[in-house]
């Protein structure tokens, strides 16, 4: 199966906010932004996955209805809960609770949140599942921390070296995937 990772479209946050699981606005360039992502899609993608989050989901919404294919949404496909980090300046949060996160990100659950293993854990849970699937061809709409993770699975990679990819806002990235991959 050949999937298609896009990452939403550029936030309307400020800097140093820390917002994985909390809605956030998108940028006035939303219509520009979604319109390259249109114009750079697979041509023979069946199905549209989305994380709910509405940074996500509008994206999704363009695509499946560009696409006529169906939209299917998935909580596993959310951003890490930064728990009481959420919402936050970076600089605002108990700072001993953020180091020792820092220290440890892969295995240490934000305060009332969760840890980088944790959202890898749901994350592959996903994957075996839709590799089951008869889809060839899917796009799936998501976050920059669970592409991180979806790269580190199919490349067989640490999750702390997953941490140092870079993933664009809007791009598309292509992958393929099977039971054995995973």
């Amino acid at each position: 199966m050949e999937i298609h990772l896009i990452r939403h479209t550029t936030p309307d946050t400020g800097k140093g906010i820390c917002y994985g699981h909390s809605e956030v606005g998108l940028k006035a360039s939303f219509d520009e932004e979604c319109q390259a992502v249109l114009n750079h899609l697979p041509a023979r993608a069946t199905a549209v996955y989305s994380s709910p989050l509405f940074r996500c989901l509008r994206l999704a919404k363009e695509i499946s209805s560009h696409c006529s294919i169906p939209l299917l949404i998935d909580d596993r496909l959310k951003e890490l809960n930064f728990g009481d980090f959420e919402n936050k300046r970076w600089e605002a949060v108990d700072q001993k609770a953020l180091q020792d996160w820092m220290d440890d990100y892969v295995n240490v659950k934000c305060p009332n949140g969760e840890s980088y293993r944790e959202l890898s854990a749901r994350v592959n849970q996903f994957l075996q599942e839709i590799s089951q699937t008869s889809y060839q061809s899917i796009i799936i709409v998501t976050h920059g921390g669970v592409m991180k993770s979806i790269d580190a699975a199919i490349n067989k990679t640490s999750l702390e070296k997953a941490m140092e990819k870079v993933f664009d806002y809007g791009g598309i990235y292509t992958y393929t995937l099977d039971s054995k991959t995973l």
